[in-house]
C-alpha cells in the first residue's frame, strides 16, 4: 500500500510539472488562456508550489480575466474567479479584483464584503482603500452622516414624535432614511407597534444592527419598501394611525415624498380626524415660528438632555420612556381618538427668491467671449435633473438677493387631497414679484418651512440662525438677464410631483439669430476658468510656432496633416491650433464634445481612431471637476505614450500633488457620526463602520469653522503626465519608494511610492483632515521624452492650481479615522502612498526617533 501511494505521488508530482511545461510555453507564445488553464492544473497536482507561483498566478489571472469580461461578461470570469479562490481562498488581491468587477456590473452589496476583506488584510493600500470607499459611497448615501449630525433636526423630531405618541398615536410607520432613528423614538416615547420600511437589503441590515444597539429596539419590524417610487412596504399587517417620515431633500419633494404619502393615506393610514370647518386639524396649523424660536435654537442641548436621561434609565420598558417631559416644553394635550391618522411632518411653506451668485453662473452659462466657435451662441448647462442643490449660506463667493422671499406654495401633508393636487399640477400657477436689488439673475432658489408640529419647525433658509442639513435647490437661468430694483418677474410655478421653477419671457430671445449650445457643468466651469483657458490658449499658439519653425528647419520633408488630440473638458487648444493649422485634425475623447462641434460644423474625431505613432500634439486634461484625478488617467497617459510620433509635445507634462491638514468640524460631521447628536439613539458605530476617509467635491474657500495649521502648504509628490513616473518633492531623507509590495499591500497594481515628511503644528487643536489639490505644469519647449527616461522637469513655463479662485475643479480632503488632538508646536508625520495614479493619505503623531529639525 506505501508503494502504491508513493507511486500515486510520484506520478501526481510528474503530471503537476508537465503542466508547468505547457504553461511556460503558452506564456511565451502570448496564450493566456492556456496559460491560466496549465497553471491552475499544475497548482492542483502540486499544491507545495503555490507559494512560489503566487504572483505569477495574479499576473496572468488579471490579464485573462479582464479578456473573459470584455468578451464573455459577469458570468464567465465568475468561473474563472471560483477557480481562483479555491487556489488562493484567502488572497486579498482576488477579492480586491472580485469587488471592483462586481462593482463595475451593479453588484454593489456582494462587491463590498470582498472590498473589507482585501482592505482588512492590506489596509495601507490605497487600491483597496479606493475600491471600499466608492462602495461604501453607493451603499450609504453620503447625506446620511451630516443629517445623523444635525443634533437640532434630530430633537425637533424626537419632541414632535413624542408628542404624537402621547396623544395616542401609537401604531407608527418610520419611512425614513434608512438609519432606524425616527422608529426608536416613537417605540420609546411608548408606541404600541412600530414599523420601520427600508429601501433595500443593505439599508435593513443597518437599520437592524442600529436596533439591536439600542434598548428594547428590537421591537421594531423591518418591511421593504413597496415600489421604487412607493418608499413604504406593501406587506403591512395592520392600519397604522402615524406615518414618520424625513425623506425630504433641497426641492422638498424630491425623494417621492409626496406619492409616498399619497399611497399611505390610501391604503395604510387610517383616516385623518376632521375639525369642525371639515379641515384637518393639523392642516389649520398658523404658528410662524422664527429661526430663534427656543423649539429650534435649544435643539442641541435638548438632545444632549435626552442622551443622558435614556442612558440613566437603561433598564425602563418603553413605556417607562416618555415619563417626566415637562422639560422639553412639551405641552401635555388632551388624548386623541386612536381611530384617527397622522403625518409627521405635518405641513411644509415653500418659498423662492432670485440671487445673483457666481459659483452658480461659472457652472451653467458660458461668461467668456474668447472662443471662436461659440461666438453668437446661445451656450447652456445640460443639466439631468430640475434643479441643483447648493448650501447658500457657504457658496464659495457667497451671493446677492435680488428679490425678497416669495411664499409660492403650502403643503398639508395631513390632506389626501392637497397632496394629491401637488401631484397632479393643480397648484401651477405664475407669479408676479418685485426686485429690490441691481443685478444679474443667475439662479432662482428655494427655500422651506418644515413645520413637524405646530410646536416643532426646521427652517433651510440660508439666514436661518440654526442651519440644518439640507441644502437648497437652485433653478439655474441660463440666459442673460438682468434686472433694476423695483422691476417686475414674473416666475413660472410648476408642480407634478417634483417642483419646478422658471423666470417667464425673458428679455433675451435664443431665436433671435443665435444656435444652442447644450454643454456639461465640467465644460462650463472650464470655459468660465479665464486664467486656465488664456494658459492653453497661449500654448496652442506656443505650439503653432515650433510647429512652422520646424517646417522651416525641414523643407524638404513630407509635411503630413498635424495630428492634435485635445482631451480638455472643451478643447479650446486644439480648436485654437486647428484654426490656425488649416491642414490638421482634431481628435477628442468625448462623445458628447463631438457631437457639439460637429452640430457646430466643426469636424472632428474620436481618439480611439488616432494610430501608433502619429499623434503630433497632445492637449491633456487629468483632473475631475470635483478635485481628483480621473480614473486611471495613468494608464491612458502610458497609452498615448505610445501614439505619439517623434518629437511631438504634450502639453501640459505634470502635476505637483499639493497638502494642507485642517481643523474642520464641518467636514468631521459629513464623515463621522457622534452618538452625542442623536438624542440619545446609538448608530455611531454601525454608521462609521460604512464612512469614506475620502471626501470629494469640497470647496475649501467657503468651508466655516475651518483653518490650516500650517505655516505653509506641503508639496508632496510631482507627476509626470508624459511617462506616468513620480518623484517626491520632500526632503530625501523624508521619503521612501518602495520597489516591492510588503506585507500590507496588494501584489497587483505595480510600484508603490511612499512620501513621509514631519510638519511642525502651529495651534492647540483636533485635527480633523487633509486636503489636497493639484498644481499643473507645462513648457511647450520640452518635447515628449522617452518613455523610459528618467523624469524631465522644469521650473519655468506654466503653473497653474486647482486651488485658485479661478479653478474650474474644487478640491479634495482624505478624513482621518479618528480626529487627532494636538498642541502648538506638536510635530506630526504626514504619509501619503502612491500607487499607479489611485493614492491616500494618513497623519501620525511624530514618533522620537522621527522627529527632525
Amino acid at each position: 500500500m506505501k508503494a502504491l501511494a508513493a507511486g500515486q505521488m510520484s506520478t501526481t508530482k510528474q503530471g503537476g510539472e508537465r503542466q508547468l511545461v505547457e504553461f511556460e510555453k503558452c506564456r511565451l507564445s502570448g496564450e493566456i488562456g492556456l496559460s491560466f488553464s496549465h497553471l491552475s492544473l499544475a497548482l492542483l497536482l502540486s499544491p507545495h508550489l503555490k507559494q512560489q507561483y503566487y504572483s505569477t498566478y495574479l499576473e496572468i489571472f488579471e490579464k485573462w480575466s479582464q479578456k473573459a469580461e470584455d468578451s464573455h461578461g459577469l458570468s464567465q470570469v465568475m468561473t474563472l474567479y471560483e477557480v481562483a479562490l479555491n487556489h488562493y481562498p484567502e488572497s486579498p488581491d482576488l477579492h480586491y479584483l472580485l469587488a471592483a468587477t462586481l462593482y463595475r456590473h451593479g453588484s454593489v452589496h456582494e462587491a463590498w464584503n470582498h472590498a473589507c476583506l482585501a482592505e482588512a488584510k492590506c489596509p495601507r493600500d490605497p487600491c483597496a482603500q479606493d475600491i471600499q470607499g466608492r462602495l461604501a459611497n453607493c451603499l450609504v448615501d453620503r447625506w446620511h452622516l451630516p443629517m445623523l449630525n444635525d443634533a437640532g433636526r434630530n430633537a425637533a423630531f424626537r419632541m414632535a414624535i413624542t408628542e404624537a405618541v402621547r396623544e395616542g398615536y401609537n401604531t407608527v410607520l418610520d419611512i425614513g432614511s434608512g438609519t432606524g432613528l425616527l422608529s426608536i423614538y416613537a417605540l420609546w416615547a411608548g408606541a404600541k407597534e412600530v414599523y420601520a420600511c427600508e429601501e433595500d437589503t443593505f439599508m435593513s441590515e443597518i437599520c437592524s444592527s442600529v436596533l439591536q444597539m439600542n434598548r428594547n429596539a428590537t421591537a421594531i419590524q423591518i418591511l421593504n419598501k413597496h415600489s421604487k417610487d412607493i418608499l413604504i412596504p406593501s406587506d403591512i399587517p395592520q392600519k397604522v394611525s402615524l406615518v414618520v417620515s424625513e425623506t425630504v431633500d433641497a426641492g422638498l419633494f424630491g425623494e417621492h415624498i409626496l406619492s409616498t404619502l399619497q399611497h399611505a393615506w390610501q391604503h395604510l393610514l387610517l383616516p385623518p380626524q376632521k375639525s369642525e370647518n371639515d379641515k384637518t386639524t393639523a392642516g389649520v396649523i398658523q404658528t410662524q415660528l422664527s429661526p430663534c424660536d427656543t423649539s429650534q435654537a435649544s435643539g442641541e442641548q435638548l438632545c444632549k438632555y435626552w442622551q443622558r436621561d435614556d442612558s440613566s434609565r437603561q433598564e425602563d420598558d418603553s413605556t417607562d420612556s416618555v415619563t417626566n417631559l415637562d422639560h422639553i416644553n412639551v405641552a401635555k394635550g388632551k388624548i386623541t381618538s386612536q381611530e384617527y391618522g397622522r403625518v409627521i411632518p405635518a405641513r411644509a411653506e415653500v418659498y423662492v427668491a432670485l440671487i445673483s451668485c457666481s459659483y452658480v453662473a461659472k457652472q451653467t452659462k458660458y461668461l467668456n467671449s474668447d472662443i471662436e466657435c461659440l461666438k453668437n451662441k446661445y451656450v447652456n448647462v445640460r443639466l439631468e435633473e430640475p434643479y441643483m442643490s447648493e448650501k447658500l449660506s457657504c457658496v464659495p463667493g457667497g451671493f446677492k438677493l435680488l428679490s425678497e422671499w416669495i411664499q409660492v406654495t403650502t403643503v398639508d401633508f395631513n390632506s389626501l387631497n392637497d397632496i394629491t393636487n401637488h401631484l397632479t399640477g393643480e397648484v401651477s400657477k405664475i407669479i408676479n414679484f418685485k426686485c429690490i436689488e441691481d443685478g444679474t439673475v443667475d439662479a432662482i432658489v428655494l427655500a422651506f418651512n418644515l413645520y413637524l408640529d405646530e410646536k416643532n419647525c426646521i427652517r433651510t433658509f440660508p439666514d436661518s440662525v440654526i442651519q440644518t442639513v439640507w441644502e437648497n435647490a437652485v433653478y439655474p437661468v441660463v440666459y442673460p438677464l438682468s434686472i433694476a430694483s423695483e422691476d417686475t418677474v414674473t416666475l413660472d410655478f410648476q408642480c407634478c410631483g417634483v417642483i419646478r421653477l422658471a423666470v417667464q419671457n425673458p428679455t433675451f430671445s435664443c431665436s433671435s439669430g443665435y444656435d444652442s449650445v447644450n454643454l456639461s457643468t465640467n465644460a462650463l466651469r472650464f470655459l468660465n476658468s479665464r486664467s486656465f483657458v488664456d494658459e492653453f490658449l497661449s500654448a496652442a499658439h506656443q505650439v503653432f510656432f515650433k510647429v512652422q519653425q520646424c517646417k522651416n528647419k525641414n523643407k524638404s520633408s513630407n509635411n503630413h496633416p498635424l495630428i492634435i488630440c485635445d482631451t480638455l473638458p472643451f478643447p479650446v487648444a486644439g480648436l485654437c491650433l486647428q484654426s490656425l493649422q488649416p491642414d490638421s485634425q482634431l481628435y477628442v475623447e468625448d462623445e458628447a464634445i463631438q457631437k457639439v462641434l460637429q452640430e457646430l460644423g466643426i469636424a472632428v474625431k474620436l481618439y480611439e481612431e488616432i494610430q501608433e505613432e502619429t499623434l503630433d500634439v497632445l492637449f491633456i486634461w487629468p483632473l475631475t471637476e470635483e478635485g481628483t484625478l480621473i480614473d486611471g488617467i495613468m494608464e491612458k497617459a502610458q497609452s498615448y505614450s505610445l501614439l505619439m510620433a517623434k518629437d511631438s509635445i504634450v502639453f501640459p507634462q505634470e502635476l505637483e500633488l499639493v497638502m494642507d491638514i485642517f481643523n474642520s468640524p464641518v467636514l468631521e460631521a459629513c464623515t463621522h457620526i457622534s452618538d452625542d447628536n442623536t438624542c440619545g439613539v446609538a448608530v455611531a458605530r454601525v454608521f462609521n463602520m460604512v464612512q469614506t476617509k475620502h471626501h470629494l467635491d469640497v470647496a475649501l474657500s467657503s468651508l466655516p469653522h475651518t483653518s490650516s495649521v500650517l505655516t505653509q502648504v506641503v508639496p508632496m509628490l510631482r507627476i509626470s503626465l508624459v511617462s506616468g513616473q513620480t518623484e517626491t518633492l520632500v526632503k530625501p531623507q523624508e521619503s521612501l519608494t518602495l520597489q516591492d509590495a510588503s506585507r500590507d499591500l496588494l501584489v497587483l497594481g505595480g510600484k508603490v511610492a511612499e512620501v513621509m515628511t514631519c510638519l511642525t503644528v502651529t495651534q492647540d487643536t483636533k485635527l480633523t483632515s487633509l486636503p489636497y489639490w493639484f498644481n499643473v505644469r507645462g513648457n511647450i519647449e520640452q518635447a515628449l521624452p522617452d518613455s523610459s527616461a528618467a523624469m524631465v522637469h522644469s521650473e519655468n513655463g506654466v503653473v497653474l492650481s486647482t486651488l485658485s479662485e479661478d479653478s474650474p475643479c474644487n478640491q479634495s480632503v482624505f478624513m482621518l479615522k479618528q480626529p487627532l488632538e494636538v498642541t502648538a508646536g506638536e510635530k506630526v508625520m504626514l504619509r501619503v502612498l502612491w500607487r499607479g495614479g489611485v493614492f491616500s493619505a494618513t497623519l501620525d503623531r511624530c514618533q522620537q526617533s522621527d522627529d527632525r529639525d
